[in-house]
């Protein structure tokens, strides 16, 4: 009996499908939880993506987004598929 696997050459790994959609040097947004003394509040980010990488988790391909977030000085690292490309646009 073969192995059948799900992936495909469009999809080769976990957030495959927004390849096409972003690059470094796009500004993008994506949801986090803030947690402060008063609340808990689920709220959208913006920043600079600085680099696509893969990375393997469990046996499986994912990509991953390396993010300097606006007014940090300090870059995160996210699943791909939690990242989307902003609408703001430059108009210099």
């Amino acid at each position: 009996m073969s192995e059948k696997t799900f992936k495909s050459m469009k999809n080769t790994g976990f957030g495959a499908s927004n390849l096409e959609k972003l690059a470094p040097g796009d500004i993008v947004t994506w949801k986090t939880w803030e947690i402060s003394l008063e609340s808990e509040v689920f709220e959208t980010r913006e920043g600079l993506l600085v680099d696509i990488f893969e990375e393997k988790r469990h046996e499986n391909l994912v990509f991953m987004a390396k993010i300097m977030p606006f007014g940090q000085e300090k870059e995160v690292i996210l699943p791909l598929i939690s990242v989307r490309k902003s609408n703001k646009q430059d108009y210099l």
